[in-house]
């Protein structure tokens, strides 16, 4: 379970780990199908390399990519709990049809605190959301190992 790191508020129910790898193409869908999730329901993983931040420039309509924080938490959309997006969405990220990759555009339901990112517009290959490190607490107890049988 991983709680909002300012108010304690549960944002997600008990997750599994699964090991963490680079996403591979998704499968071929229709534009108007909504792509598929990166992570099943029921399970997280821990993204090592940063996430990269689309971040306003103030003053110019345009965006810059910045390196943001490592170790963000994938999780699936359908496993958020008490969560819901960022009031603003014009800054935070909307695109035509849903989010585009930028953070937070999802925050805690109790308090506000920005919590996690999510990108699901249409041009989006994958799904996903992505909670921020130091904005959740419940890290896993350990790193994820496979087991063999026997072991």
């Amino acid at each position: 379970m991983f709680t909002c790191s300012r108010c304690g508020t549960a944002v997600t129910p008990e997750l599994a780990e699964i090991g963490y790898r680079p996403a591979r193409r998704p499968p071929p869908r229709e534009l108007d199908e909504d792509a598929p999730q990166l992570i099943p329901r029921g399970r997280f993983a821990i993204d090592p390399d940063p996430f990269r931040v689309m971040v306003p420039v103030p003053g110019i309509d345009q965006l810059v990519v910045d390196e943001g924080p490592r170790g963000t938490i994938l999780v699936n959309v359908d496993d958020l709990i008490a969560v819901e997006p960022h009031p603003n969405r014009e800054d935070m990220g909307f695109g035509c049809c849903g989010w585009l990759p930028h953070g937070p555009n999802l925050i805690c339901a109790a308090c506000g605190q920005g919590v996690a990112a999510e990108a699901n517009d249409c041009g989006m290959p994958w799904h996903w959301v992505r909670l921020f490190p130091d904005a959740v607490l419940g890290a896993p107890p350990a790193p994820y190992t496979v087991r063999r049988r026997g072991e």
